[in-house]
C-alpha cells in the first residue's frame, strides 16, 4: 500500500514541477503574442488531447517530463513543400483552413492547385496570401493568420512571422526561456512556505517530548523509548554520577547530551520527567550516530555495541565489513577508553585520497568473542559538508542522542524565512553536487539520480508526512529550475547563450546550426537518462 501511495506521490511531484514550468515558457509566450502551439504534459504518444483557443492541451503516454511547443522555437517547416494541390476551406474570399491529403474524401471542399504563397510574411507586410486555381482560374487569397493546415487530420496552426518567438525582442526572448525555471523558483518558495506552516519550529523554550523515536522492527529500539519516556513527558532534571541539571527548556536538554559527544561520556543518564502532573524518573545509556560511515550504535561499558548499519550502494563509503552486534573496541589504534579521541578520527576524517586504501580506516571490533580488524571507507569531509538538515545545518559527523525530539509549533513569520532559506539552500546543493562531481574522486555520474530513482526516495519521504513530501518538491523544483539553466543548447540555459551571443555579436545565430547543436545534445541528454536509469533500476533490483 506504501508503494501505491509513493507512486500517487510520485506522479503529484513530478506532474506539479513539470506543470509549473512549462507554465513559465506558456505564460511569457503568450504575453509577447507567440502562438503557442500544444502544451504537453509527459512524452511519447498522446493519450488525451483538448484544444482550446489556439493551443492543444495534452497528455501524453510517458509521465517524465512535457513540452510548450512554441512557434519558432525551431525552424518552421514549410507544409506545402512537396505539394501541388490542396483542398482549401474559403469563407468570404478568406482561406480558413488548407487540406493536403486530396484522395480523402471526408473532407467536402474543392481541390485548387497551388501556384504560389506567402504564409509567413517575413517582410512583415501583413499580407497573407495563397495564389491558387481552380477550373484553370487562378484568384489571389487572402490568409486567415490563425488558419490550420491539415495533414493526415491532424490540424496545425500556420505562424506567420510576427507570430513566432523569432520576431519578438531579445528581452521578450529571454523571459520566455528563463520563465520555466523562474517558475520552478516560485513554486520552491511556495510549498516550502506551506511546509513551514504545516510542520511549525522547534519549540525551544519547553522541555515537552513531541516525539520518542518508536521501535523499528523488534531488535531497534531508541534509549528513550526502552525507558519508558513518551510523547507528551516533560523533563525536569537530568543528572550523570554526581552531576545534576535542572531543565526548564530544550536548550538544556541539548546542552546536557552536546557534553557526551564533546567530552566522551558514557555513564547511564537518569531522567526526572512529568506525565500528567505526576513526576517520574527513569535511567538510560544513549546511543550514537557515526554518520560518516553509516553506523548507529549504543554505549556500553566495553565499546559501542553496533545496532544498526545503513545500506551503502555506491562507491563513495564502505561499511561491508561490520556487522549487526559487532562492539567498537577502537579506531586507527585509539581504544574506547579514550572515547573523545576516538569520535577525532571520524571527525577528522578527510578522505578524497586518489590511493583508495589511503581512504580507509582499521576498526577493531569484538564479534562473538573475538578481537577482530576491519577496514571502512568512510564518506570524505568534502561530501559529509554538503548534508544539512532541514534548517541548514550541517550534519555532524558523530551525535550523541537518546531519541526524542522537541515540540513545534506555528510561526508565520519563520515559515517566510524558513521559505528562503531552504530554497537558498537547495540551491547550494545542487552547487555543492556539481563540485563532487568534479571534485571528488569517489562520486561520479553513477551517483545520479533519474525518474526512477525519484520514484524510490518519493515512496520512502510520502511516510513521513505531507510536509516532507512538499520539502522534497521543493529541493527537485529548484533542481529542475537550475539544471535547466545550464548552457547546453537542449536546455533552457542553452537558448539564453544563444540570446546571449545575438547581443554580443548583434546577429543572430544560424538557425540550422542552433537547430543541430540543440539535437546532438538532447541525444545526449537522453543517453544520459538511460544511463542514470539503469543505474536507478540496477540498485533497486539488488
Amino acid at each position: 500500500m506504501n508503494n501505491f501511495w509513493g507512486f500517487l506521490a510520485f506522479l503529484f511531484v513530478l506532474g506539479m514541477i513539470i506543470a509549473v514550468h512549462e507554465g513559465g515558457h506558456f505564460l511569457f509566450a503568450k504575453r509577447a503574442g507567440i502562438l503557442v502551439r500544444e502544451f504537453a504534459f509527459g512524452m511519447g504518444p498522446q493519450i488525451l488531447k483538448k484544444k482550446k483557443g489556439e493551443t492543444v492541451y495534452s497528455l501524453r503516454a510517458f509521465p517524465i517530463g512535457g513540452f510548450c511547443a512554441i512557434a519558432g522555437e525551431e525552424v518552421e517547416d514549410d507544409p506545402f513543400k512537396g505539394s501541388t494541390h490542396a483542398k482549401l476551406n474559403i469563407e468570404n474570399g478568406i482561406i480558413k483552413a488548407f487540406y493536403l491529403d486530396v484522395d480523402d474524401m471526408t473532407v467536402d471542399f474543392p481541390v485548387y492547385k497551388i501556384i504560389s504563397y506567402d504564409l509567413f510574411d517575413a517582410e512583415k507586410t501583413g499580407n497573407l496570401y495563397m495564389i491558387a486555381s481552380k477550373d484553370g482560374v487562378s484568384q489571389n487569397y487572402q490568409v486567415d493568420p490563425q488558419a490550420l493546415v491539415f495533414i493526415k487530420k491532424m490540424g496545425v496552426q500556420i505562424a506567420p512571422y510576427d507570430r513566432t518567438i523569432g520576431s519578438k525582442t531579445k528581452r521578450a526572448r529571454a523571459m520566455v526561456m528563463f520563465g520555466g525555471p523562474l517558475m520552478n523558483f516560485l513554486l520552491a518558495l511556495v510549498v516550502f512556505f506551506i511546509a513551514g506552516l504545516i510542520q511549525g519550529f522547534a519549540n525551544l523554550q519547553s522541555s515537552e517530548i513531541s516525539e520518542v523515536e518508536a521501535p523499528v522492527g523488534e531488535t531497534l529500539v531508541s534509549p528513550a523509548y526502552a525507558a519508558g519516556l513518551r510523547d507528551g513527558d516533560v523533563i525536569v532534571k537530568m543528572q550523570r554520577g554526581t552531576y545534576e541539571a535542572a531543565v526548564d527548556e530544550w536548550a538544556d536538554i541539548s546542552a546536557f547530551m552536546d557534553q557526551y559527544t564533546v567530552l566522551g561520556l558514557t555513564a547511564p543518564i537518569t531522567i526526572d520527567y512529568l506525565r500528567d502532573g505526576v513526576l517520574h524518573t527513569t535511567s538510560l545509556v544513549p546511543e550514537v550516530y557515526f554518520y560518516n560511515i553509516g553506523v548507529h550504535g549504543v554505549l556500553t561499558a566495553d565499546g559501542v555495541e553496533i545496532v544498526d548499519i545503513a545500506t551503502v550502494e555506491d562507491k563513495m563509503s564502505d561499511n561491508s565489513e561490520l556487522l549487526i552486534g559487532d562492539v567498537i573496541k577502537s579506531a586507527e589504534g585509539v581504544e574506547y577508553a579514550n572515547l573523545t579521541e576516538m569520535y577525532q578520527i571520524f571527525i577528522d576524517y578527510v578522505g578524497n585520497n586518489d590511493n583508495d586504501e589511503l581512504n580507509r580506516l582499521t576498526i577493531q571490533v569484538d564479534r562473538d568473542g573475538t578481537l577482530t580488524d576491519v577496514e571502512v571507507k568512510p564518506y570524505s569531509r568534502k561530501i559529509m559538508d554538503t548534508q544539512k538538515s532541514n534548517d541548514g545545518e550541517i550534519i555532524p559527523t558523530v551525535k550523541v542522542a537518546m531519541g526524542i525530539s522537541p515540540t513545534y509549533k506555528f510561526n508565520l513569520g519563520k515559515s517566510f524565512v524558513y521559505s528562503g532559506q531552504r530554497t537558498l539552500s537547495s540551491f547550494t546543493a545542487i552547487i555543492d553536487t556539481f563540485d563532487l562531481l568534479f571534485n571528488e574522486e569517489s562520486v561520479t555520474i553513477a551517483a545520479l539520480s533519474g525518474p526512477v530513482g525519484i520514484l524510490g526516495v518519493t515512496v520512502r519521504i510520502v511516510s513521513n508526512g505531507f510536509a516532507e513530501l512538499l520539502n522534497w518538491m521543493g529541493l527537485l523544483s529548484v533542481n529542475v529550475g537550475l539544471l535547466n539553466l545550464l548552457p547546453i543548447p537542449a536546455l533552457d540555459g542553452g537558448r539564453l547563450l544563444f540570446l546571449g551571443y545575438e547581443a554580443v555579436t548583434r546577429k543572430k545565430t544560424n538557425p540550422k546550426v542552433e537547430t543541430i547543436l540543440i539535437t546532438v545534445t538532447m541525444f545526449l541528454l537522453f543517453g544520459l537518462m538511460i544511463y542514470v536509469t539503469y543505474n536507478d533500476i540496477t540498485d533497486l533490483i539488488k
